[in-house]
């Protein structure tokens, strides 16, 4: 078993673009991630914007109308009351203002006229146009409170040059409709006295929770773990690509015409997916931590642990690259390797949280993220990294170790084992 380990060591070694790309890529889009998306880990950003407000509406008008409509339909007088005191209460247009000049610190709210904030716009003086129409209090009040339908729509223009600040005024604007439409379905099903206190509370993901000394983790160091994690899952469609060679080549039935165990051939090359994925992986952890210095110091027991989890996560790549050889060497055929390596990869890449935390998706979606190799992974090294109980990383560890032993044994029951099935 130990030659056909250094056959297939040779094999990595001797193709020098694949072995680049395994070792050199990583680091590269761990930059590329960790600069680009600085932040996102709680790190500060700067995103301040100033934002013209062409205020079309009348308030004042708007709510005298709805109370005149309220008073000429035949409604009960109690019914009436509720209403216009719902009205007092719900202001839609002043709940807005004071949403953008007083709640958020990084908004600069600057009234004007339409043809001024063309030209302010044009001529980069503001990042974002926020025109409120005609008619937005009382179509408002009216859908809110009367379920008749609303014309009119919060108006956004985005500068070319602010484009992003131009979206995150958009994403406040539909928190702040949806905070309202949530709002009026409360109070409706709540009964005919209508008391609607609108608010809108901002998602702030910028803010650190931190649960031990140490510092929160950077988003240098999180895309580092991500790709680690991520690219370890290409030494598994490499090696399985080359055993499609080698099968094409009959050499897996010379080693059954040797009288050597064909099973060799297949555990040869599971401990060279899972040296060169411990290998990978260390590399880009020394690369991020000596050129971008992107890891925090770590104490003896946060490096063993590491190092214990890297190893563990290896063997889970491992298996998983026996698997993909098994049914290549099956199958005879090398759109197994090349399907995981070019769709599978990407999709547990995502679930895993390797672009983004998993944080951000659905129950659902972070409950199979959680279940991947590469999310159990990634989940292990941040807690282990925050200097975290063992205790508390070890249920990662035993599924790696229960995903790996599955996966393989598997592997073992596909792969052939006598010529008939090669």
């Amino acid at each position: 078993m130990f030659d056909f380990l250094v056959k297939d060591m040779k094999l990595l070694w001797r193709d020098r673009t694949e072995l680049l790309i395994i070792l050199l890529m990583p680091f590269v889009l761990m930059m590329i991630l960790g600069f680009a998306l600085k932040g996102v880990m709680g790190e500060e950003v700067t995103s301040d914007m100033t934002v013209a407000l062409v205020e079309e509406d009348n308030p004042e008008e708007g709510t005298s109308l709805f109370v005149q409509q309220l008073e000429d339909q035949s409604l009960p007088e109690e019914a009436v009351a509720g209403l216009t005191q719902a009205t007092e209460e719900l202001q839609p247009n002043q709940i807005l203002q004071q949403l953008l000049k007083e709640d958020l610190d990084f908004l600069t709210v600057v009234e004007m006229d339409a043809e001024k904030a063309e030209k302010q716009l044009s001529s980069q003086e503001i990042d974002a146009i926020l025109t409120i129409p005609e008619d937005f209090t009382y179509e408002l009040l009216a859908n809110i409170l009367l379920s008749q339908p609303a014309t009119s729509t919060l108006s956004i223009t985005k500068g070319e040059h602010a484009y992003f600040a131009g979206d995150i005024l958009q994403n406040i604007m539909e928190q702040f409709t949806n905070s309202l439409n949530i709002e009026a379905a409360i109070a409706k099903s709540a009964g005919s006295d209508v008391t609607i206190e609108a608010g809108l509370n901002i998602e702030n993901i910028a803010v650190e929770e931190t649960i031990t000394s140490r510092d929160p983790i950077s988003s240098m160091e999180y895309y580092t773990v991500g790709m680690a994690v991520m690219f370890a899952f290409f030494v598994a469609s490499t090696m399985a690509a080359k055993a499609y060679t080698e099968h094409s080549q009959l050499v897996l039935g010379r080693v059954i015409l040797s009288g050597t165990h064909p099973i060799y051939f297949l555990l040869g090359k599971l401990l060279a997916v899972i040296l060169m994925t411990f290998i990978q992986i260390l590399i880009l952890f020394g690369l991020s931590s000596l050129i971008m210095q992107s890891f925090q110091p770590f104490t003896w027991d946060i490096t063993l642990t590491v190092l214990a989890i890297t190893l563990l996560y290896a063997i889970a790549v491992g298996a998983i690259g026996s698997l993909l050889i098994a049914l290549t060497v099956r199958f005879n055929s090398n759109s197994i390797a090349g399907s995981f390596s070019g769709g599978v990869v990407s999709v547990m890449a995502l679930l895993g949280g390797s672009f983004t935390p998993i944080t951000a998706f659905p129950e659902v979606i972070q409950t199979i993220g959680s279940w991947t190799p590469n999310g159990m992974t990634m989940r292990a090294y941040m807690l282990a990294n925050q200097g975290m109980p063992l205790a508390n990383i070890m249920p990662y560890m035993y599924r790696l170790i229960i995903i790996a032993l599955v996966i393989f044994v598997i592997s073992i029951m596909v792969f052939p084992t006598r010529r008939a099935d090669s």
